[in-house]
């Protein structure tokens, strides 16, 4: 009878530890797939408007050195650089009053499924003819050829911005423009949670005309005219 009582006991344990192990497996899978979940969703998960993100960068950078302090017109945005303005759902687009002389940009775009990519395509043909106007009128050099253009999902985020360098050494003036984008990349890691990757392409430098690419239209390259 004792011994019978003993087996029962043994058999209770065994089907009890059972159970905790299988609760546990269950439990750490459904920890898992919400990671997965939230890591995959990432992007989607952010809330934040392009004009909270648009002040993120400014104030990253300062308000002594943030130069953007006037809006780029839809007509612009739509007719010169280029953006489908039917597949934004919303956004933020500023640079400086004196485009001609000082390059600082920053367009904040939320676009529609499916148009990220084209976006930042759209934005990289005006990056490069940022650049070749900065070839041929060196000045924020070092600012435009470190220009970021970041995609997170439906988010699309172009940057030239920072402090300007006033004088002459063209390696103090880069090292400048690398501390500066290391705040507006910190601001941005700080809304997605990881940096997306900087897809802004940097055009070689043509071997005609001394190094300089030269656009047809002059008013081109300047976002905003």
């Amino acid at each position: 009878m004792i011994k019978g009582v003993l087996n029962m006991k043994r058999i209770a344990f065994i089907l009890l530890s059972l159970v905790i192990a299988i609760s546990f497996a269950s439990c750490g899978k459904n920890n898992s797939s919400q990671t997965d979940s939230s890591g995959n969703s990432s992007p989607a998960a952010v809330t934040a408007t392009p004009a909270e993100i648009e002040k993120k960068i400014a104030d990253a950078v300062g308000a002594d050195h943030y130069l953007c302090n006037t809006d780029i017109e839809e007509s612009w945005l739509q007719n010169s650089i280029g953006l489908d303005l039917s597949k934004i759902e919303s956004y933020v687009a500023k640079q400086n009053v004196i485009s001609s002389v000082n390059p600082d940009t920053v367009i904040v775009l939320k676009v529609r499924d499916g148009y990220a990519a084209e976006a930042v395509n759209t934005l990289n043909t005006n990056f490069a003819q940022m650049v070749s106007y900065i070839r041929q009128y060196p000045f924020g050099t070092a600012k435009v050829l470190n220009g970021r253009i970041y995609q997170s999902g439906n988010y699309v985020i172009y940057v030239i911005a920072g402090a300007s360098y006033e004088g002459e050494d063209t390696e103090e003036e880069a090292k400048l423009a690398l501390t500066e984008y290391a705040k507006i990349d910190e601001a941005i890691k700080s809304i997605f949670g990881t940096l997306p990757e900087n897809a802004a392409i940097v055009p070689e430098e043509s071997e005609n005309k001394g190094g300089l690419i030269v656009p047809d239209d002059d008013d081109t390259p300047i976002v905003g005219g």
